[in-house]
């Protein structure tokens, strides 16, 4: 008796020739080589802690700690506008600026205030050399020295106005932001007329380096979330990636019109990827309170509406069992019948041997 030795997708499968075709192929057996087993991983069946998975949509939205909303401190019409939603500002770069009668006020009695203080502070250096010559009284120094510090006083005011309001030469009224940050909302546009008594900000900046995710979790799912709990948080622009986040804040009413109330977790955003209104997913673990078998997701193989893993005894037995899925995570597949606990699994390379043993 001949032995043929034949190679199939890199398995390694042995013949004993008989007296016609259909015995051949009906004594073919799988063998695994030891270069080939190199390549697969094995694992073992255990019984784990049963938890499935919450999903949660919701949403990026800033740390209203770390946002500002700039409101107009004159009205005016509007000349310029510098700045885009999205951009990068520092607290140095003019973003608006607003032409106004009020600002123009302002100049006037700024520069009334700077003639005062002139005015006072030289009469007030005259009555000093007066005095040390016994050309002028005491209470002559005493008067012009109050008049001095008054006019001071007043043209410090005026300052600290022209600093808090950013003014300029020309009643223009200059915008800048007092936080470094993102412009995550503009309500203003060139040649708009801002009025005096406007209540409204017309732009608001927030600092992204750590942001919010708002998860919507429905009235039957509230019981499965708590303060503190981690979360796993993926968004549709980076499918492939993930962060973690813990829930730092639960709301206490529900929206009467989604039936929700929002669970927020805090992330951090270094590279600031996730942005305002950016939609994402939460995944939480929930543990169920019981023990079930389960294995690595990579050891399950679906073909033909079933699902099957590689059971692996030795190199020469290796069997191919449909086992029925309970439920699954990220990273684990957890199975309700058709595998023992102890058996070992094939997780990687395991299609060509199931080609191999199926075909």
């Amino acid at each position: 008796m001949k032995t043929l030795v034949i190679i199939l997708l890199g398995v390694t499968v042995v013949t004993s020739c008989g007296k016609n075709n259909g015995d051949a192929t009906k004594n073919q057996k799988f063998v695994l080589s030891e270069a080939q087993k190199k390549s697969i991983d094995i694992e073992v069946a255990k019984m784990m802690p049963l938890e499935g998975e919450l999903r949660l949509t919701g949403k990026v939205i800033p740390d209203e700690n770390n946002m500002v909303n700039i409101y107009p401190m004159v009205g005016g019409k509007v000349t310029m506008v510098d700045v885009e939603i999205g951009e990068l500002v520092d607290t140095r770069k003019t973003l608006v600026i607003i032409n106004s009668g009020e600002a123009r006020e302002f100049e006037k009695e700024y520069l009334v205030a700077k003639d005062e203080y002139e005015l006072a502070k030289k009469n007030y250096e005259i009555q000093l050399d007066l005095f040390k010559t016994k050309f002028s009284s005491e209470r002559e120094l005493a008067y012009a020295k109050k008049d001095y510090q008054l006019a001071k006083a007043e043209l410090d005011r005026m300052e600290q106005v022209y600093d808090v309001y950013s003014l300029t030469n020309g009643g223009n009224y200059v915008v800048k932001s007092p936080v470094a940050g993102f412009v995550i909302e503009k309500k203003i546009g060139p040649n708009m007329q801002i009025r005096p008594d406007q209540n409204d900000y017309i732009l608001s900046v927030a600092r992204l380096e750590e942001v919010y995710i708002a998860l919507n979790v429905y009235e039957n799912e509230i019981s499965k979330i708590k303060l503190g709990q981690k979360v796993k948080i993926k968004s549709y622009s980076y499918p492939d990636s993930a962060v973690y986040g813990t829930i730092d804040r639960i709301e206490n009413m529900i929206d009467p019109l989604t039936r929700t109330i929002q669970a927020r977790v805090r992330i951090q955003n270094p590279k600031f990827l996730f942005k305002p209104e950016m939609n994402c997913v939460g995944i939480i673990s929930v543990s169920e309170g019981r023990d079930m078998l389960a294995v690595n997701k990579d050891a399950v193989i679906f073909d033909k509406s079933k699902h099957f893993v590689l059971v692996y005894n030795s190199n020469k037995d290796i069997e191919t069992r449909e086992v029925e899925i309970h439920s699954q995570t990220d990273q684990l597949v957890y199975i309700s019948s058709g595998l023992r606990p102890g058996e070992r699994v094939i997780t990687r390379n395991q299609l060509f041997i199931y080609d191999a043993l199926n075909d």
